[in-house]
């Protein structure tokens, strides 16, 4: 069955081909509840027809509540699994999908009242698919930072929805190669005056990959004085890699400041030279300066270890 997903919220001409989403796909529902988690409380249910800004339902999902106070961590481990999930997420978390041939179909909800730091990975098996929904409302005076990591799967589809009251940042890491699709939608409305949003994703495609970023900051009106930017820069590895982009800017309220950049292009040939004329080897060279633009990312995250196991995954990738 074809599905439209991924909708961007202002629409181009079709000849673009950034508004959407299309694919194919077989969905086989099974139950699946195989998940780890520490420092914090669990509370699950199965609950009917999931509805998420990605756009691709499921009859029944798993619903699950996060309650912790400190870093909290949950693990969803699959074996040739399908996981339709609703993850609701009260304090600082690190959530990890990892195992083979995943199928998964989840919306995240961050409802902290307070600083917050939330970091979700994606270190599937290259078969996998996965279409991963992220909703955060940010209140007056609370800062949150989301840490989105790309990593596994052949199609790679990911939805940030965002209603900022105080300070966010979302920072998205991605990295494509074989013929991997990823279609990534982010969006930052900042609602109220002093609001701070920061969108920044940072990537890498190789061999047929293909690529897709539609971002937008959308200044509401009472937001005045309100700071909103994004940057997407990707790196491409292949002359047959593709790689589109659609940053966007709104704004209903005056005196705000707003700013947006995309960079797509090979590996600047200056930095290349001088760490070659150095004696690193052209590959080891080009290994760093994919990873200065991730470390942006991952130094975000709160955990040494976790840290460690993203760039042993982009060394063994790239």
């Amino acid at each position: 069955m074809e599905y439209i997903l991924n909708k961007s919220p202002i629409r181009t001409t079709n000849n673009f081909k950034v508004n959407d989403f299309k694919i194919d796909l077989d969905i086989k529902e099974t139950d699946f509840n195989s998940f780890d988690y520490k420092n914090i409380d669990i509370k699950t249910e199965i609950r009917n027809n999931l509805e998420s800004k990605i756009g691709l339902p499921a009859s029944n999902y798993l619903y699950v509540e996060c309650i912790g106070n400190d870093l909290g961590y949950l693990t969803y481990n699959f074996d040739n699994n399908y996981l339709a999930s609703e993850i609701h997420i009260n304090s600082d978390m690190i959530i990890i999908f990892k195992g083979d041939n995943a199928f998964l179909n989840t919306k995240i909800v961050i409802d902290s009242n307070k600083d917050n730091n939330i970091t979700i990975i994606n270190l599937t098996s290259k078969e996998s698919k996965s279409f991963i929904s992220i909703e955060n409302t940010v209140g007056k005076g609370i800062k949150s930072t989301v840490n989105f990591i790309e990593l596994g799967g052949i199609v790679k589809v990911s939805n940030y929805y965002s209603i900022n009251n105080g300070e966010n940042y979302f920072n998205s890491l991605y990295l494509g190669k074989n013929t991997d699709k990823i279609d990534m939608n982010y969006y930052m409305g900042l609602n109220e005056k002093n609001s701070i949003g920061n969108i920044n994703s940072q990537g890498s495609l190789s061999d047929k990959s293909y690529k897709l970023f539609k971002g937008t900051i959308d200044f509401y009106e009472g937001s005045s004085k309100s700071i909103g930017k994004e940057i997407e820069n990707c790196i491409l590895l292949s002359e047959e890699a593709i790689s589109r982009s659609l940053p966007v800017l709104l704004c209903h309220e005056e005196d705000v400041e707003g700013a947006h950049g995309v960079s797509t292009g090979k590996i600047d040939d200056d930095k290349l030279f001088y760490l070659m004329s150095r004696g690193i080897s052209e590959k080891e060279s080009k290994k760093l300066i994919i990873n200065a633009n991730y470390n942006t990312i991952i130094d975000n995250i709160p955990d040494e270890e976790v840290k460690d196991i993203i760039k042993n995954k982009i060394n063994e990738e790239i």
